[in-house]
């Protein structure tokens, strides 16, 4: 049955210019990855936000979009709006046209719809942070990547992991012709869909990665690096003389690998998805460059007036036994540095959302649980507030972009040594990938765990957040072990054992 009926259609063309139209089958065995093979094979016209290992309430849904109608593009204020054949170039601030693009669109309300029903799909990267706020400009842009990329579909496939069901929308954009005439042209393309998905097989060839070792052989890979061992070792003294100074509390200092991919970027993703599933997963295919991630980390969630975000500070590896873990756990909750870096950081979270939150909503709900991932734990809050009614997404995205836990405390401070202390730009590390929804809802992750592939080459980068007490000689190898599970799947891909 398809909702809404055509009966509610008349009624519902009064109160928006775009309504949601939607099918449910049953899940069965599906993934993503085996509906983009049904379809059609091939991950250009796909753009995935898949949930894989994680808690119930950031993990149930995955949601893949394809066959964008329109892709937004920016650096600097050089925007760029591909729109069917015709490109358009503009110059401007990038996110006032961004919210104008998205104003445009006033959904209807249809029930039992999830919270992502179609919209933008793409990135921010963590140089948007300019445009809030007044930084140095020190560090080399040397790959010149756009600083704003979201494609636009009006389809959806949504995978509920709860409810055990496959959602396929079509959202009938009115400006587009005569309601019934886009009814029956969505309904004809669901039944197609749907069609294909249970009328095809397919057999997953990628084996199974939950039980393999994450370490990496340096040996096995030809990598460049953004710093060498000693000159990371500097620039952590440096940060600490400002720590010592009384300048900032901490801050994340990062490292930037690069090596050379020849297969394909799909593969890649499918690699990486087994090998180290995340509540934050994406592939994200913009034809100039192409963005394979997994990151643990929600940066922010604003949906039906309530605006949250979780930070994740403090981990350590899973133990070989649950007897292990749950030691290790033990011995995490209970570090008083551990603790105390932590809770610097959930009450700059607290001031973040403070900016856009009504006044005394303000509160952390979870403090410091353990939630266990694939082949990691952590230290985990979550802080939320009711949404002021004057304020919207992007005035949130202003208030708490980029993420304190990937910069440091206080934030401006420390993104100001970040600029000079890191040789090259971050891009879309640290950043945010996510949805924005044709209503006012948004999710975005923080951009942690994840390659950019773009001609011919892997772009991964990891940090450390930097203390009082770090010792610098240490930091780097900190900083790369965060990157095994991305550098490990290049490295099976690249010599061919996934299969």
């Amino acid at each position: 049955m398809y909702f809404p009926t055509k009966e509610e259609l008349e009624v519902l063309a009064e109160e928006g210019n775009l309504i949601p139209v939607y099918r449910k089958i049953p899940l069965n065995d599906e993934t993503p990855i085996s509906v983009i093979e049904k379809l059609d094979g091939s991950s250009d016209d796909f753009f995935l936000l898949e949930s894989g290992k994680g808690p119930e309430n950031i993990a149930r849904y995955s949601f893949l979009g394809y066959k964008p109608f329109m892709v937004f593009r920016s650096k600097g204020d050089k925007i760029t709006i591909t729109k069917e054949e015709e490109i358009i170039e503009k110059t401007g601030h990038p996110l006032i046209e961004l919210k104008q693009i998205m104003d445009q669109y006033q959904p209807v309300e249809v029930d039992k719809l999830p919270k992502f029903y179609g919209g933008a799909i793409g990135y921010f990267s963590y140089d948007v942070g300019r445009f809030f706020e007044e930084l140095p400009t020190d560090a080399e842009d040397d790959l010149e990547l756009p600083e704003i990329f979201f494609a636009f579909t009006d389809r959806v496939i949504v995978f509920d992991h709860v409810a055990e069901e496959l959602i396929i929308i079509s959202n009938l954009r009115l400006e587009q012709g005569e309601v019934d005439n886009l009814y029956a042209q969505a309904q004809e393309e669901i039944d197609g869909i749907i069609t294909a998905i249970t009328g095809n097989d397919y057999q997953d060839e990628i084996k199974d990665f939950s039980d393999t070792d994450l370490a990496f052989n340096e040996e096995d890979l030809d990598y460049n690096a953004s710093f060498s061992r000693d000159e990371f070792a500097a620039a952590v003294r440096q940060a600490k003389e400002y720590i010592k100074a009384g300048d900032i509390f901490q801050v994340n200092l990062s490292v930037r690998v690069d090596a050379p991919v020849t297969e394909d970027s799909f593969t890649i993703y499918k690699v990486l998805r087994k090998l180290n599933p995340s509540p934050y997963m994406a592939y994200l295919n913009f034809g100039e460059l192409e963005i394979v991630s997994s990151s643990p980390e929600l940066l922010v969630r604003s949906l039906d007036g309530v605006v949250e975000t979780r930070p994740i500070a403090g981990t350590r590896p899973r133990g070989e036994t649950e007897d292990e873990t749950e030691a290790l756990a033990d011995e995490l909750i209970n570090h008083p540095k551990e603790r105390a870096e932590h809770i610097m950081l959930v009450d700059l979270e607290r001031n973040d959302l403070g900016r856009v939150a009504d006044y005394g909503t303000v509160e952390v709900d979870e403090l410091m649980v353990i939630e266990e991932y694939s082949h990691v734990i952590h230290i985990v809050s979550n802080v939320r507030g009711a949404l002021h009614e004057n304020k919207d997404r992007f005035d949130i995205l202003r208030g708490v972009f980029p993420g304190g836990t990937i910069t440091g405390a206080p934030k401006v401070r420390t993104m100001e040594i970040i600029e000079e202390l890191e040789p090259v730009r971050r891009g879309p590390y640290t950043g945010a990938i996510g949805f924005l929804g044709f209503g006012e809802e948004m999710e975005l992750n923080i951009v942690i765990r994840t390659m950019v592939i773009k001609d011919g080459r892997a772009y991964i980068q990891a940090g450390a957040g930097i203390v009082d007490d770090s010792i610098p000689e240490k930091e780097y190898e900190e900083s790369l072990k965060k990157a095994e599970a991305l550098l490990k799947t290049i490295t099976l891909v690249e010599e061919g054992d996934i299969q």
